[in-house]
């Protein structure tokens, strides 16, 4: 979870015109919280907070990335 708020992304694409960059990873796209991506795939989307979340789909992030917590998080479009 990101403290970036959907309201600072007005505007923002949310197709692969968008990424979303931290610790040295990547990944495109903004997706709705109901989003369909398959199973292992990293996903940026608008959680239930309406902040962005980053996540791999039916796995942990911290425990597959060894990502933590104060990570800085850069949204590019």
């Amino acid at each position: 979870m990101t403290d970036i708020l959907q309201e600072q992304l007005a505007g923002a694409p949310h197709d692969e015109n968008i990424s979303i960059e931290f610790s040295g990873h990547q990944t495109f796209g903004l997706f709705d919280l109901d989003h369909d991506q398959p199973e292992s795939t990293m996903v940026a989307k608008i959680g239930e907070k309406g902040t962005v979340e980053i996540e791999i789909v039916g796995l942990s992030l911290s425990e597959m990335l060894g990502i933590g917590a104060g990570e800085t998080v850069k949204v590019c479009w």
